[in-house]
């Protein structure tokens, strides 16, 4: 497969490359990936895992609540953001994004694959820091879904270490409503991290959802979930 490099900018925190490999199925969608710093970040073929963040903090609350706000940190190529307008009982969704790029992408190269997503009236777009902007909004979420890093122990930028620690891990579980959910996708899985969760929030667990890479080939990620029960 041939790659093309659609654009490289340089940040403050570093290199953003988003590259497409060339499809040469005309019946199959373009494969994109993101690259930050010459390191992976995520791509178009994670999509089953990418939704199953969003659609796994929902479905426990579907049956009970129909006014949700949901806070996501990470826009990525926009499948969580889709999956979660496509739950029942959504009013709002604030969308974290750090850089002004990825979310340039998401609105032109991914629209397609997203459904265009972040034209729903419903979507609030914010080009801020995940960490700073938790700390300092005065709102309440029932869902919070993160999807900035590639997990807690595989992190985009080391500042990002203070989202897995335990003074930010309360600080979410105080702007969740009482039952409100907090799901973490990982590639890897993190024994020290989930033991954190259950410290704080009083339980955790972990689900594994399983999807294809662009080769074919199995790979397993894992979803954090947990519920502020105050």
């Amino acid at each position: 497969m041939e790659k093309i490099i659609l654009s490289r900018v340089t940040t403050p925190r570093g290199e953003l490359q988003l590259q497409q490999w060339a499809v040469t199925d005309s019946t199959s969608q373009p494969v994109y990936e993101i690259i930050f710093n010459g390191v992976f970040l995520m791509a178009s073929y994670n999509e089953l895992s990418a939704k199953a963040v969003a659609t796994l903090a929902i479905e426990p609350l579907a049956s009970e609540r129909q006014d949700m706000r949901v806070l996501i940190g990470g826009l990525g190529i926009g499948y969580t953001l889709q999956a979660a307008l496509e739950c029942g009982g959504i009013r709002a969704v604030d969308v974290v994004e750090i850089d002004k790029h990825i979310i340039n992408w998401a609105k032109s190269f991914f629209t397609e694959l997203n459904g265009n997503a972040t034209s729903d009236s419903r979507v609030h777009l914010i080009q801020a820091d995940i960490v700073d902007y938790i700390q300092k909004t005065d709102k309440t979420y029932d869902v919070i879904i993160l999807d900035v890093d590639n997990g807690p122990t595989m992190l985009a930028m080391e500042s990002n270490q203070n989202l897995y620690e335990e003074p930010m891990l309360s600080r979410m579980k105080n702007i969740l409503t009482d039952g409100g959910v907090l799901t973490v996708w990982a590639e890897k899985e993190s024994p020290p991290f989930r033991k954190r969760l259950g410290e704080i929030f009083g339980q955790s667990e972990v689900i594994t959802v399983q999807e294809m890479d662009m080769r074919g080939c199995p790979t397993d990620y894992f979803i954090y979930r947990t519920r502020a029960l105050k």
